[in-house]
Order: C-alpha cells, then sequence, then structure tokens
C-alpha cells in the first residue's frame, strides 16, 4: 500500500487527538464525586485519573477495541484499502473536534457516542447502510440505556446499605459498625478488581482454566481480604470519633481508590474509542486488505496502541480535564463522602463489567446515572434541568458525530483522490 506509513503516522495523531479529548471529557466521570465531596483537589484528580487511566488502557483496553474494529461495521463492505483508511481517518478527527467543542463549553458528552456516529455515518455513506452491524449496533445502544439505570440502581441500593447498617442517623456505635460492616464492602470490591485482571489482563500470569479455578480463588481471596481490612480499618479508626463527620472522613479517604477505580475502568472500556480507528490502518497495512474478524483475532491489539491511546488519555486529563468536573460534581446534585464512594464504586463496576463483555458503554452514562441515583437515595434535589441538558447533548452527538465524518471523509476524498 503506497504510503502506507504516513498514513499509520497520521491515524496514530488522529488516535491521540481523540484519546486527548476523552480524557479531557471522560475524567469527570471518575473524579466528579470525589471533587465533589472534598476527597481531592482537582489538580490532585487529573494527577491520579492519568495515572490509572493510562494503567487500565494498556491492561484491559484491546477487549472493546477489538469489538469496535470488525463487530460495528463490516469493513470488508469498503471498496478499496484506501478508502477504509482514509474513513477512519475521518472518524477520528470528527470524533476528536465534538468531544473537543463539548470540553470548551464543559458538557459531559459520551465519547462512546461520537465514535459509534462516526463510525456509523461514514461506513453508511462509503458502503451504503449494509455496511453496519444492525445487531451489534441495537446491542451497544441497549446498553447506552442499561449503563445509567444499572450504575443509579447500584449506587442507590449501596449507599441505602450505608446508611442503614453503618450511619443509622448518627446513632451510637458508628465506629464499631464502621469497622464490622465496611471491610465486606471493601472485600467485595477487591474481588471483582482482581477477577478482572486475572480473567483479562495481557499481564496475568497465573489463570484458572475452568470456573472452578475462579470460584476457588474467590473463595480464598475474599476472606483474606476480608482480614485485611479489617485490620487496617480498626488501625485506623481506633481513635476515631463516634459522630457522622468522623465517618464522613473515613469514606473521603476510601473515596480516592473508588475514584481511582472508576478511572482504571474507564481507561479499560474508553480507549477503545481513540485506537479502534487506528488499529484498523495498522492491519491495513500490515496485511495489506481490509481487516477481518480473524485477523483482528489473530494480530491482535499492539502493546504501543494501547500505550498511544493512554498516553492521550492521560495528558487530556492533566491539560483540561478541570473544566468537565466542574459539571458533573457541582451542577447535578449535592455530595458528600458516603454517596461519593457510592456513586465511584458503582459506575466502575458497570464499566467494567461491559469491558469484560467487550461493549462500548458510556462510562458518562454510569457516572452520571450513579450520580442521580445517590442522589435520590440521599434525598438529596437532583437539578434536573442540568441532567436534562446532559441527556439532550448524549441524544444529539450520535447524528452530530455522524455528519462531521462524513463532511471529513468528502474533504480527504477530494484532497486525495480515494
Amino acid at each position: 500500500m503506497e504510503y502506507a506509513w504516513l498514513w499509520l503516522g497520521l491515524a496514530a495523531f488522529g488516535a491521540f487527538t481523540m484519546a486527548f479529548a476523552n480524557g479531557a471529557n471522560d475524567v469527570a466521570n471518575s473524579f466528579a464525586s470525589a471533587v465533589g465531596a472534598k476527597a481531592v483537589t482537582i489538580k490532585q484528580a487529573t494527577l491520579i485519573a492519568g495515572l490509572a487511566n493510562f494503567l487500565g488502557a494498556t491492561l484491559l483496553g484491546g477487549i472493546v477495541s477489538a469489538k469496535l474494529i470488525t463487530g460495528l461495521i463490516d469493513p470488508e463492505r469498503f471498496e478499496t484499502p484506501m478508502t477504509y483508511v482514509a474513513a477512519m481517518f475521518a472518524v477520528l478527527l470528527a470524533s476528536a473536534s465534538f468531544v473537543l467543542l463539548a470540553t470548551y463549553t464543559k458538557m459531559p458528552v459520551s465519547s462512546s457516542h461520537s465514535i459509534v456516529g462516526s463510525l456509523i455515518g461514514v461506513s453508511a455513506f462509503v458502503g451504503g447502510w449494509g455496511t453496519v452491524r444492525w445487531d451489534e449496533l441495537t446491542k451497544i445502544v441497549v446498553s447506552w440505556f442499561i449503563s445509567p439505570l444499572l450504575a443509579g440502581a447500584m449506587a442507590y441500593l449501596l449507599l441505602t446499605l450505608i446508611r442503614r447498617l453503618i450511619v443509622r442517623d448518627g446513632a451510637k456505635g458508628l465506629p464499631s459498625r464502621l469497622q464490622f460492616y465496611l471491610p465486606y464492602i471493601l472485600a467485595a470490591a477487591t474481588c471483582v478488581f482482581a477477577l478482572i485482571l486475572m480473567k483479562k489482563s495481557s499481564l496475568s500470569a497465573f489463570r484458572p482454566t475452568d470456573t472452578l479455578g475462579y470460584v476457588v480463588f474467590v473463595g480464598v481471596l475474599a476472606p483474606y481480604a476480608t482480614l485485611v481490612a479489617q485490620g487496617v480499618l480498626r488501625a485506623t479508626t481506633q481513635k476515631l470519633e463516634d459522630n457522622r463527620e468522623a465517618v464522613e472522613g473515613v469514606f473521603r479517604r476510601l473515596q480516592i481508590g473508588t475514584s481511582s477505580y472508576v478511572a482504571f475502568a474507564h481507561g479499560a472500556n474508553d480507549v477503545a474509542n481513540s485506537i479502534a480507528p487506528v488499529l484498523g490502518v495498522y492491519l491495513v497495512m500490515q496485511s495489506g486488505a481490509l481487516p477481518t474478524e480473524a485477523l483482528v483475532e489473530q494480530t491482535g491489539v499492539p502493546l504501543w496502541v494501547l500505550v498511544l491511546g493512554g498516553v492521550g488519555i492521560a495528558a487530556g486529563i492533566g491539560l483540561f480535564g478541570n473544566r468537565v468536573i466542574e459539571t458533573l460534581s457541582e451542577r447535578v446534585t449535592t455530595l458528600n463522602n458516603t454517596p461519593g464512594f457510592s456513586v465511584d464504586f458503582s459506575a466502575a463496576t458497570t464499566v467494567v463489567i461491559a469491558s469484560l463483555m467487550g461493549i462500548p458503554v458510556s462510562s458518562t452514562h454510569s457516572a452520571t446515572g450513579a450520580i442521580v441515583g445517590s442522589g435520590l437515595s440521599d434525598r438529596e434535589p437532583v437539578r434536573w434541568g442540568v441532567f436534562g441538558k446532559i441527556v439532550i447533548a448524549w441524544i444529539v452527538t450520535v447524528p452530530t458525530a455522524a455528519a462531521i465524518a462524513v463532511g471529513y471523509f468528502m474533504l480527504l476524498r477530494r484532497l486525495l483522490g480515494v
């Protein structure tokens, strides 16, 4: 393929730009609740989120990326490999442009909507509507509705559980209830995270070969994690005052961990929004032909592609991540540390489950749904006007990104004759 390395370089630049935009907008999904609850400052949030997103992208980011590149559209419907490469470049430019504009206006849009809309728009324009795999698109769209509901319900239930078992309207005995019940919640989170790394991470050295192995693993890890959590909590809360402010202080420290969990989950799922098109270009360059599911499975996602996406996300977080944090952390509902902990845990778990299934859900949906669920559980007023504007932004993203992608492709076709 003529000028293959030049096109790969351009696609890599486009992927980095999209990852940069993704990080700048979507950092709010991981640390908005922590900033809103005053657990960390915006500067601390951007630093921690950058590192956690990078780790999530490089360890788990290939799962959803492979799904997007051949699952959502049929590359073989494109006329030539060069047409496909130009289309993927247009997708990256369109997605990055839209998300950067939204970030500038402090609106938490969905990068998942942006990339899916761009892919559908340019693919349908080039190869007709038959290029779109409608069954896969249906699953993705359904997940966009389910993920905020699931995250919201999980946050509602978890916060209600914490209120009834530990807080109990500030009744005496708060420290002892905290030391007894909280370790079980922390152990459950530890088991989920460990299972994720063991099952899907490319760095897992000791992976069970069947379901029984995973059951044994959890059976050993769960009690151990519980004992460790109990020991740490007892050592750090011995002099804890018996009031709600002191309990909020404990959850404030825990929120740093749960927010990092969300950031890791975001890197694992949303890096695909940036690197899936460049993966397609890389496969074309390697094979000289349009990518197929068999080729994706055989080649996999190169580590340098994952690192490219991770670095881009981290850079976007560091430079512009503070803008959208302000919207989700302060304007949707009022958060303190206990509901903030519930929001983070629920949003992250929802996104990670989707990542393991290879479904590109919206971490923005999950985070927003969890914040609303927390507000309802905590009987805090939800600012439905702000929430409504966010939902409208989600809806218009898909057709807008599709139109922009088609415009970019038409321009590239005119300039390059592809």
